[in-house]
């Protein structure tokens, strides 16, 4: 069966020179995930009658991206480490939590599944976003994994806008506060996974060299390094990783909640 599975995997392993940062490639993929994202937001938000469809329009999504999350492990794993796991790649980026988010929505009761959505429609934004627009981290020398990078912050992009598109937001001073705290537990989550992975890394590049990473970094909170994103990483060389990483926190929650009551103010006009 593992046999299999890598011969499927190679079948994709198409290599090709890695794209550059504001390059002809990046642009253009960028403009056409973000491009299709409004579309499919728009069609889905005109079709959905109430909040339960929205909300299972965003349980498929959800598993959608779980199904490209396991063949990107896959092919890391296989392709790219030769056979080891490198924690940098491990599925609990801002990113990646929409992918969580958004299957266990059904499941949760109205209050809690508003503050996940309210999170996406804001957080989910920015981080996408983001990354469609500094996306050195997606640019690879594999072309399934470039095109994996853009496909799912494309999808990502769909999340938020059909939140926002639809009005399945809270924009009141507690809704905000609430998604502040589901951001604050989810980067001590993700604080906590990068400190338990900090001696595990070195060993395992050690002993498998096609692995490139020596230290994890979700939500790029690792306390031990300079985070590799340019404007994070200028503050903690000038104020210190600490300072620079409550920063980096304070500035996405400003800059998500600000978001989130502006397309709010949009939505109702």
């Amino acid at each position: 069966m593992e046999n299999k599975v890598i011969d499927v995997l190679n079948m994709t392993a198409w290599r090709m020179e890695a794209p550059q940062l504001f390059g002809g490639f990046h642009v253009t993929a960028s403009l056409l995930s973000a491009a299709l994202a409004i579309l499919a937001a728009v069609i889905f938000a005109r079709h959905a009658k109430n909040k339960t469809q929205v909300c299972r329009i965003l349980a498929a999504t959800g598993w959608i991206l779980i199904i490209l999350e396991v063949y990107k492990q896959f092919f890391l794993y296989y392709v790219m480490n030769g056979g080891a796991f490198d924690f940098w790649f491990f599925p609990f980026q801002l990113c990646s939590v929409p992918m969580y988010l958004c299957v266990i929505l059904p499941a949760v009761k109205e209050k809690v599944r508003l503050t996940m959505m309210t999170f996406m429609g804001g957080y989910t934004f920015i981080s996408a976003l983001a990354t469609l627009i500094f996306p050195e981290d997606i640019l690879r020398p594999y072309v399934a994994l470039t095109a994996h990078g853009f496909i799912w912050h494309g999808i990502l992009l769909f999340i938020s806008l059909l939140i926002i598109f639809t009005g399945c937001t809270d924009a009141s001073s507690k809704g905000l506060c609430n998604v502040a705290v589901l951001f604050v537990i989810l980067s001590v989550l993700a604080l906590g996974i990068n400190i338990a992975t900090e001696p595990v890394m070195p060993m395992i590049r050690a002993a498998h060299p096609a692995v490139i990473h020596d230290w994890a970094a979700m939500f790029y909170l690792n306390p031990f390094h300079i985070s590799p994103q340019p404007i994070i990483g200028s503050i903690q060389k000038t104020a210190g990783i600490p300072a620079g990483l409550v920063l980096y926190l304070l500035a996405i929650a400003f800059v998500s909640s600000i978001v989130i009551k502006l397309f709010k103010s949009i939505s109702r006009r």
